[in-house]
C-alpha cells in the first residue's frame, strides 16, 4: 500500500457501541470481514466487549449501557470510521453481497483515496479506503498549518540478480504486491508490500557496491517476516523455489526488556537470490 500525505493511518483505537456485542461480532465478521481477537464479560452473562481487527485496523466493541447509545438509537451519527485495505474492490463486493447498506459507491476522492462508505447494523458509518495517489493537502485546497508527523520506518532493499524474476518469486512465495517500479534505465528497482510490510529490491550493481548474497557467497542480514500461519507461508515459499534452512517449530526464549518474547513459532528459508527469510509468529510475550 502506498502512503498518502493527506491521510495518515494506524493512529487511533476506536471503541464502538452496540446493543448486542455477540450479534455485532457475527455481523462484522460476515459483512466486513473482521476477525475476532478476544471478548470479555461476566461468566454466564452477555458479552461486555470485544476486540476485532481487519488488516492493520483494530476496533473495540462495547455493549450499550447508561450514557452510551448507537447512531441508530440516537437517530444521527457522531463519527465515521475509516479502515485502510489493499484489496478494496473485493471487500466492496463482499460487503454489498452480504447486505450492507452502501452509502457511497467506490470512487476516487480529490485527496487521493479510492473508497466507499457503508452503514453497519447499529447505524455506524464506515469508510473503507485504499491510497490511490500521494497527494499533498494543499494540492486539493486544504490549508496546511504545519508539517505532519512522520513515523520512522525501516524497509530493507534487497540486492538481487534478476529483478524481474525476484518480483515474480516474491509475489508467488509471499503474496507480495508491487507498489511502484522505476521506469527506464535498464536496472530493476521496485517497492513491494507483503500485506502492509514494505521492502524494496534492486538489481545488484557491483559498480555501486551492491551484490546479492548468492553472488557474494554469504548474507549479512536476516529478514524476519511475521505472519498468522508460518507453516503455510513457508510451504508456499518452498513451492515457489526457496530452499528450507530450518523447519517451522516452536522456540522458547528467556529475554529481558519491556516486551520480551517467551514463545515463537518460526522456520527459515533461503530464497533463490540468497536472502535468508525467518518466517514466524509470536505465540507469547
Amino acid at each position: 500500500m502506498i502512503s498518502n500525505r493527506s491521510v495518515p493511518t494506524d493512529t487511533i483505537l476506536p471503541h464502538i457501541v452496540y446493543p448486542d456485542v455477540a450479534e455485532a461480532i457475527t455481523w462484522l465478521t460476515k459483512t466486513f470481514g473482521f476477525t475476532e481477537h478476544y471478548r470479555y464479560g461476566e461468566p454466564g452473562g452477555p458479552i461486555s466487549g470485544a476486540q476485532m481487527f481487519l488488516g492493520n485496523a483494530c476496533v473495540m466493541l462495547k455493549r450499550a449501557g447508561p450514557g452510551c447509545a448507537t447512531p441508530a438509537q440516537l437517530g444521527y451519527g457522531t463519527q465515521s470510521l475509516t479502515v485502510f485495505l489493499e484489496d478494496l474492490d473485493a471487500h466492496f463486493q463482499t460487503a454489498r453481497n452480504a447486505g450492507a447498506r452502501i452509502l457511497e459507491d467506490l470512487h476516487e476522492t480529490v485527496y487521493g483515496e479510492r473508497q466507499y462508505a457503508a452503514e453497519d447494523l447499529a447505524g455506524h458509518h464506515w469508510l473503507f479506503s485504499r491510497h490511490a495517489r500521494d497527494v499533498r493537502p494543499d494540492q486539493w485546497g486544504a490549508s496546511v498549518s504545519g508539517p505532519a508527523p512522520m513515523t520512522p520506518q525501516i524497509s530493507p532493499m534487497l540486492a538481487v540478480a534478476g529483478g524481474d524474476a525476484a518480483i515474480e518469486f516474491y509475489k508467488a512465495a509471499f503474496d507480495a504486491t508491487v507498489l511502484w517500479r522505476l521506469e527506464g534505465g535498464g536496472d530493476v528497482v521496485a517497492g513491494l508490500s507483503v500485506h502492509g510490510a514494505q521492502f524494496f529490491l534492486a538489481d545488484e550493481t557491483p559498480a555501486y557496491g551492491t551484490r546479492g548474497p548468492a553472488a557474494a557467497g554469504f548474507t549479512t542480514v536476516r529478514i524476519e517476516l511475521f505472519v498468522n500461519d508460518p507453516v503455510a507461508v513457508q510451504g508456499r515459499a518452498l513451492a515457489a523455489g526457496a530452499v528450507e534452512r530450518s523447519p517451522v517449530i516452536e522456540h522458547k526464549y528467556s529475554m529481558a526488556g519491556p516486551r520480551p518474547i517467551a514463545r515463537m513459532l518460526q522456520g527459515s528459508v533461503i530464497d533463490p537470490f540468497g536472502h535468508m527469510w525467518l518466517i514466524g509468529k509470536v505465540l507469547e510475550i
